[in-house]
């Protein structure tokens, strides 16, 4: 490039390249320019695509003795560095010669590592100064909006004072390198170690049950980061949590977005949250989650942001309602056994008073009938009857109805005695002897036969030939069944047809015998079933009902390591079931459980999540309604049955009348998406419990199971 006089033509390319450049680039104004680059002490200057200079910074003026105003508009930005006209790092990159810059820069330049198609160089400029300096410079293209290169930016740095120090340090270099060479063996070492540990901590938390992640603390909530174990929770990578803002809200559970979104904004004015939720998987179905958050507002940053932890707590949530379903078996079992414990004490202390009551009531009605024929014979007249303001028929009266209450109450109360002793004994060291269920039942038959008979006008046996006999004690087990049928008898109002249904059956799966007893009495409401084996708690304490006859049986049952149940619905029956081990060695481990026919995996494990012991049907295409049925009769612990009506080869509704048929308080709950499926329920004579349009809330159906009751193990 040769030198140009400032003449009016040059005058002219200045102006107009200076009129490109406030368009396309600077569209806030020299002022702007002035105060990003003018007021930078780093010397720069900036070219336009026409290779004229648009701007040179005072820190360039001061560098290189040049004013801007002596260059600006003009072509010889090269008269800083050079002694004749050459082209400059910046003008290459503004003509794309890129591949010319090892031409005029060889072994001097790199590409910028900070600045994409940026390149930077060293070089000696024997022209600047006294004794020519060392310079450090980068250029850079500069593009507009849509991407069009319109100029360049070259900036400088002098470094002669460091390339002269380095020269200082070549020596002081050389008298380290020994030491260095000393400490390298020490540091590769302590560099082997580190690494070790690097590798085995990368280890622990690729493999640790939790996915950690960072997000905004602003109104969106924005995922920044996932770790890559969430793939392995949920089936997502965590690009999809990151590239889409919601994606994360959009897949937490319906019912539990509300209360979600409500403890998040808590959480950013908090600071630390830890909350759980149900989280849909790339599967379809839900799984429980723990996120624990902490909001981090750094010193050195204007904007807060969240750090977090997700962990899948489903198994947890299952175990955890298994533990508090034990745990209420515990408590009710340390309570009999401290009750029984106290009752012994009070039956104790109680019986001596009773019995010297009891027999000098019998003296008492002796004394009474030896004195009133005298009384009638020698006294009946004496004028001292009419003193006191009694008459001797008043007394004579009187004292035959108090020596019979006194009789009664008596008796009521050894009743009560025997019963608290019944409850609180424990025969364990009483050898056990094989029983045989049948006899057992048919010599109850024999003893309060005719008892319950009076209000029932049928009973039904239907008890399994050649059932194996069980280790216990025949008394015993003789006394529950009786205890179970007059209750049963005694639910049964004079208006109703009183029915009876009792059962004796094996259950191979459990190796253990059923024995159920079913009535279509008045039935129980779930305040009363929550109380049901409970000592004293009685509803017929008006008619001399002492409420030991039930936690007596359950304590029986008890030591022969069975379990006894109840199932009751008010206004159609209850129905009790006893379930005796064949081994006695052998402890039975069953509770109350859901039946669950679908074909929707969704909807099936929501409901598992929300229920503990739910168990989902295979509802394949050969499966009819009398399998069902007859799995029912295999599995006596379900004490609910949730359908859709459209199944592949069952309709719901004719499931729901076999089933009511079969086991008439058995709750039954149908859904359908389907509104025409929805509407035969006119058409249908047995009809279900509940009817739901899906989609249904888990709430809700929680709602109704709790309002239903669940049988009682």
């Amino acid at each position: 490039m040769k030198e140009k006089s400032c003449q009016p033509k040059e005058k002219k390319n200045r102006k107009r390249s200076e009129s490109i450049w406030a368009k396309e680039v600077f569209s806030n104004g020299q002022q702007s320019l002035k105060s990003i680059i003018g007021t930078s002490p780093i010397p720069a200057f900036i070219i336009g695509k026409d290779h004229l200079i648009i701007y040179w910074n005072k820190a360039l003026e001061e560098l290189s003795g040049i004013k801007a105003k002596e260059v600006v508009g003009t072509g010889q930005h090269w008269r800083a560095f050079y002694s004749t006209a050459r082209p400059c790092m910046a003008d290459l990159l503004v003509d794309r010669y890129q591949k010319k810059i090892p031409q005029w820069y060889p072994g001097k330049y790199i590409k910028s590592k900070l600045i994409a198609g940026a390149y930077e160089a060293t070089d000696f400029f024997p022209e600047l100064g006294k004794r020519g300096r060392w310079l450090r410079f980068t250029a850079a293209v500069i593009r507009n909006s849509k991407g069009t290169v319109i100029g360049a930016v070259e900036t400088l740095e002098d470094i002669t004072q460091a390339k002269r120090a380095e020269e200082a340090l070549l020596k002081a270099h050389e008298e380290l390198e020994i030491k260095v060479k000393e400490r390298t063996h020490k540091l590769t070492k302590a560099n082997k170690a580190l690494k070790e540990t690097t590798d085995h901590l990368s280890l622990i938390l690729e493999f640790l049950p939790i996915v950690s992640y960072t997000c905004n603390a602003d109104e969106k909530l924005t995922i920044t980061f996932v770790s890559n174990r969430v793939k392995e929770i949920t089936g997502y990578t965590p690009a999809q949590f990151t590239d889409n803002h919601l994606f994360w809200q959009e897949h937490i559970h319906p019912e539990d977005m509300e209360q979600v979104l409500k403890k998040l904004k808590s959480a950013t004015k908090k600071g630390n949250y830890k909350f759980e939720y149900r989280f849909q998987t790339a599967d379809g179905s839900y799984r429980w989650i723990s996120d624990h958050r902490r909001l981090i507002t750094p010193g050195n940053r204007f904007r807060s942001y969240m750090v977090g932890a997700w962990q899948d707590i489903t198994e947890d949530k299952r175990i955890r309602q298994e533990g508090e379903f034990h745990l209420q078996q515990m408590i009710q079992s340390h309570k009999l056994k401290a009750l029984g414990e106290v009752v012994t004490g009070v039956a104790h202390e109680i019986n001596n008073p009773v019995s010297f009551i009891a027999n000098n009531i019998t003296m008492l009605e002796e004394m009474w009938n030896a004195v009133e024929p005298i009384l009638a014979s020698d006294g009946a007249s004496h004028p001292a009857w009419s003193d006191k303001g009694i008459g001797y028929v008043e007394v004579c009266t009187n004292m035959k109805e108090i020596i019979e209450e006194f009789k009664i109450a008596s008796q009521r109360i050894k009743r009560v005695i025997a019963g608290l002793k019944e409850f609180a004994r424990t025969d364990e060291a009483v050898q056990k002897k094989p029983v045989k269920i049948e006899e057992v039942i048919h010599g109850v038959m024999v003893i309060v036969g005719a008892q319950v008979r009076k209000t029932v006008s049928r009973i039904d046996l239907y008890i399994d030939s050649n059932l194996p006999p069980i280790q216990g004690h025949f008394q015993k087990l003789e006394q529950v069944i009786a205890n179970l049928l007059i209750n049963a008898h005694q639910s049964i109002t004079p208006e109703r047809k009183g029915k009876i249904i009792i059962t004796a059956r094996s259950i191979e799966r459990l190796n253990a015998i059923l024995i159920e007893i079913e009535d279509n009495g008045i039935g129980m409401k779930k305040e009363v079933m929550d109380h049901i084996f409970q000592p004293f708690f009685t509803t017929r304490r008006d008619l001399e009902g002492t409420g030991l006859g039930l936690s007596i049986s359950y304590g029986l049952i008890k030591e022969h390591h069975g379990i006894i149940g109840v199932l009751s619905r008010p206004d159609i029956g209850s129905k009790f079931t006893i379930y005796l081990p064949l081994d006695a060695r052998t402890l039975i481990n069953i509770r109350p459980a859901i039946l669950c026919c679908d074909r929707d995996a969704s909807y099936l494990n929501e409901i598992k999540m929300s229920f503990v012991d739910v168990i989902d049907w295979d509802c394949g295409s050969e499966k009819t309604g009398e399998d069902i049925v007859a799995y029912l009769e295999t599995y006596p612990e379900v004490d609910i049955v949730i359908s859709e009506i459209n199944l592949p080869s069952i309709n719901g509704w004719e499931l729901s009348r076999k089933i009511k048929e079969r086991f008439p308080l058995l709750p039954v709950i149908l859904y359908s998406s389907d509104p025409v499926s929805l509407k035969q329920e006119g058409k249908i004579a047995v009809k279900p419990d509940y009817l739901l349009k899906k989609p249904f809330s888990i709430s809700h159906l929680q709602s109704i199971i709790r309002e239903t009751g669940r049988q009682r193990l």
